[in-house]
C-alpha cells in the first residue's frame, strides 16, 4: 500500500463526508407514523430548527472530536429531514383547510430524535403503527 500524503487524506476524508451527507439526505423504511395538530405545528417546527441551531453552533463554536462531529452532523441532517417532512405534510393539510391535524411518516432514526424532542409534550403527536 502506497503512503499517502497529507493533501490526499483531507480530500479523501472530505470525499467521505460528502458522501456521508448524501446517505443522510435519504429517509429510511418508515416505521411510525406521528400525527400533529395544526395549532402545534409552528411550535413543533421552531424546536426542531432551535435544536438543529444548537448542534451546529457546537459543531461550530467547540472543540469536538471527530466521532463527535459526524454524531452531531447526522442528528442535524436527520432533523433537517424531518423538518421537511413537517413542512410537507403540515402545507398540505393547510390547503385542505378542514384538518385538525396531519400525520407524518418517520423512520426509525427521525422517530427517535422526534420523540426524544417532543417527550415533554405529548400532547403534540401520537404514535401511529
Amino acid at each position: 500500500m502506497e503512503k499517502k500524503t497529507g493533501n490526499e487524506i483531507i480530500k479523501n476524508m472530505e470525499y467521505l463526508v460528502k458522501l456521508l451527507h448524501k446517505e443522510w439526505e435519504r429517509s429510511g423504511r418508515t416505521k411510525a407514523a406521528v400525527s400533529i395538530n395544526m395549532e402545534d405545528m409552528e411550535k413543533v417546527r421552531t424546536r426542531i430548527a432551535g435544536k438543529i441551531r444548537k448542534r451546529q453552533g457546537r459543531l461550530e463554536g467547540e472543540e469536538l472530536s471527530f466521532k463527535r462531529c459526524m454524531e452531531l452532523s447526522k442528528e442535524n441532517f436527520i432533523l433537517l429531514r424531518l423538518a421537511k417532512k413537517i413542512k410537507k405534510a403540515g402545507g398540505k393539510a393547510k390547503c385542505q383547510e378542514n384538518d385538525a391535524s396531519f400525520t407524518v411518516e418517520m423512520d426509525k432514526e427521525e422517530y427517535k430524535l422526534f420523540s426524544k424532542l417532543m417527550e415533554t409534550e405529548e400532547a403534540y403527536c401520537q404514535r401511529i403503527d
